[in-house]
C-alpha cells in the first residue's frame, strides 16, 4: 500500500497508520479521505495484520477539515452536497466495518472530523496534554462524518449534546472522565502503550475479536432479543470454526503441564 498523505508500518501482526499533513496540522482534505478508505478497505483482506493504531505525525493528532476543501464544497448544489458527504463518510465507515480492532494513540488538538475520525475507532488512547472538541456549530454546521451518530453511543446523549452544541473543548482527563477516551498517559508512553495494547488484542482469536466488535457495533438500535439472537448466530459460526477448537485443545494442554 502506497500513500501520500498516510505513513504505513506494518511490524509483527501491528499496522501504524499515521496521517501525514504535519505542515497542514493533520487537516483533512478530500485525498486523506479518499487515502483512508482505500487503506482501511485493502486493511480488511490483509491476514498478515491483527490490530491497527492510527496517531497523527507532528504536534498534533488532527485539526479537522481543512478549511480549503470547505471553500470547494460550499459552491456545490445541496443535491452534490449530499452526495459527496455520502462519499466521505465511508472513509470513517470503512474503519467500523474492518473485523480487525483499530486503536486511536491521540496527542495534541483533535478537532472537530478529527474527533470524528477517533470516534470511529474501537479504542481511544490520549496523551495527557491532549485536548478534544467538536466545534462545527462555531461555523453554523453540524458534525457529518459520523460525530452526531457516534459522540451519544459512546459517552451518552446528554454528554454529547454539551460537547456538540457548545463546541467548547475539554481536556484529556475529562474526556477519559466521560468515556470519550479509554485512557491518558504521558505522551512519551502514548505509542508504546497503544503497541501494548495491539499485542494484548493479538494474543486472542482473529475471527473472535473481529465477529465481537461488529456484533457490538451492529446491536445498537436493536432490542436485547434481537441482539441476543444476532449473538447466537455468530457464536453457532465460532463454536466450529478450527480456532476455537484450536484454543480449547491448547488450554487441556496448559492444563495438563500445571496438573
Amino acid at each position: 500500500m502506497d500513500f501520500e498523505l498516510l505513513s504505513l508500518l506494518e511490524e509483527n501482526g501491528i499496522l501504524y497508520i499515521k496521517l501525514n499533513r504535519p505542515e497542514n496540522r493533520n487537516a483533512i482534505n478530500l485525498q486523506m479521505l479518499d487515502e483512508l478508505e482505500r487503506c482501511f478497505n485493502e486493511t480488511a483482506s490483509k491476514d498478515s495484520v491483527g490490530v491497527v493504531v492510527l496517531s497523527g505525525e507532528g504536534k498534533i493528532f488532527c485539526a479537522g477539515i481543512d478549511l480549503f476543501e470547505i471553500g470547494k464544497i460550499a459552491r456545490m448544489s445541496a443535491q452534490d452536497l449530499r452526495k459527496d458527504v455520502r462519499k466521505l463518510q465511508r472513509a470513517f465507515s470503512e474503519i467500523e466495518y474492518l473485523e480487525k480492532a483499530v486503536i486511536a494513540a491521540v496527542h495534541g488538538s483533535v478537532v472537530g472530523a478529527g474527533l470524528e475520525l477517533a470516534l470511529a475507532c474501537d479504542l481511544r488512547i490520549a496523551s495527557e496534554e491532549a485536548t478534544f472538541s467538536i466545534p462545527e456549530v462555531n461555523l453554523g454546521v453540524i458534525p457529518d462524518l459520523g460525530g452526531n451518530q457516534r459522540l451519544p453511543r459512546i459517552v451518552g446523549v446528554g454528554r454529547a449534546k454539551e460537547l456538540i452544541l457548545t463546541g467548547k473543548t475539554i481536556s484529556a482527563s475529562d474526556a477519559e472522565r466521560i468515556g470519550l477516551v479509554n485512557k491518558v498517559v504521558p505522551l512519551e508512553d502514548l505509542q508504546s502503550t497503544a503497541k501494548a495494547w495491539a499485542e494484548e488484542i493479538i494474543n486472542n482469536r482473529p475471527l473472535a475479536v473481529g465477529l465481537a466488535k461488529r456484533n457490538i457495533d451492529t446491536s445498537f438500535g436493536l432490542s436485547i432479543s434481537d441482539g441476543l439472537e444476532s449473538v447466537g448466530a455468530i457464536q453457532s459460526l465460532l463454536i466450529f470454526h478450527e480456532e476455537f477448537e484450536a484454543a480449547v485443545e491448547k488450554r487441556k494442554a496448559d492444563y495438563k503441564k500445571k496438573s
